[in-house]
C-alpha cells in the first residue's frame, strides 16, 4: 500500500504533466476569463472533485451511515 506522501507525489506529477500538455497542445478558447490562464480547467476540475469527496465524507456519511450496533439493538418489531 502506498503512503500519503507517495500518493501526493504521483498526483502532483500527473497534474504537472497535464498542465504541460495543456500549455503545449491545447487550442486556446477564450470563452470565459479563466480560460486565459493555462491549467485553469485542471485546477477547477481538481477542486470540484475534492469538494464532492468532502461533501460525501462529511455530510452524506452522517445522513446515511448507521451505528455498528444498529441491528443488534432490536430495531425490528415482530407482531405475531
Amino acid at each position: 500500500m502506498l503512503d500519503k506522501k507517495k500518493i501526493y507525489f504521483i498526483l502532483g506529477v500527473i497534474i504537472a504533466v497535464a498542465l504541460i500538455a495543456e500549455y503545449c497542445f491545447a487550442h486556446p478558447h477564450y470563452h470565459m476569463i479563466w480560460n486565459t490562464v493555462p491549467g485553469a480547467d485542471i485546477v477547477l476540475g481538481f477542486a470540484g472533485a475534492w469538494l464532492l469527496i468532502l461533501l460525501a465524507k462529511k455530510i452524506m456519511a452522517g445522513l446515511l451511515q448507521r451505528k455498528e450496533s444498529y441491528y443488534d439493538e432490536g430495531g425490528e418489531r415482530h407482531d405475531g
